[in-house]
């Protein structure tokens, strides 16, 4: 699961979180915020990775971890009907590479290959950048959310139907 990046960069590869990962995760978390209301701890780590419904993803080179992102399953009446894309990071190092875009993409398809229907999303209202990159994923914001992040951190709740998720060509070279 080898991808390409622009400028002769290294690659990096998209591998399934293991329970060793927590520490890292735990670093890029406070690498990427700066207020614990919008970082998950250790054990919130730990439990993702450990949950059969979720989704946890690792993007690294040469064994450092540079982002990583989850999604939820959430199950209705005996089969998935919604998912969440619960946390996306990328060190700030890396950013501007399309990490976060593919990790996002990953997450987008293993929960509709899960019998996701619809997906949602919460991000804080000053991130531009996510919002963009969700948008362009065909996200459409459903909701604002106030004080959602802690007082004056607000959010906003974005959703978009599978039927609109793109597919990435494969995990390989892009």
């Amino acid at each position: 699961m080898t991808i390409s990046k622009p400028h002769n960069r290294p690659t990096f590869c998209l591998r399934p979180a293991e329970t060793r990962d927590a520490a890292p995760l735990l670093e890029l978390e406070a690498s990427c915020f700066t207020r614990t209301e919008e970082m998950f701890n250790r054990r919130q780590i730990q439990r993702l990775i450990t949950n059969p419904r979720a989704i946890v993803v690792v993007a690294e080179r040469k064994g450092v971890a540079l982002g990583w992102a989850a999604g939820l399953l959430r199950r209705y009446h005996q089969r998935y009907s919604s998912g969440r894309l619960y946390a996306v990071a990328v060190h700030p190092d890396e950013q501007g590479q399309r990490i976060g875009q593919k990790l996002t993409d990953h997450i987008l398809h293993a929960l509709a290959i899960h019998g996701a229907e619809r997906i949602f999303l919460e991000v804080h209202a000053k991130n531009q950048k996510a919002i963009n990159l969700y948008r362009k994923l065909g996200f459409t914001e459903q909701e604002y959310l106030a004080d959602y992040y802690g007082t004056h951190h607000h959010g906003i709740r974005m959703m978009r139907s599978t039927t609109t998720v793109r597919h990435p060509r494969s995990m390989g070279n892009s």
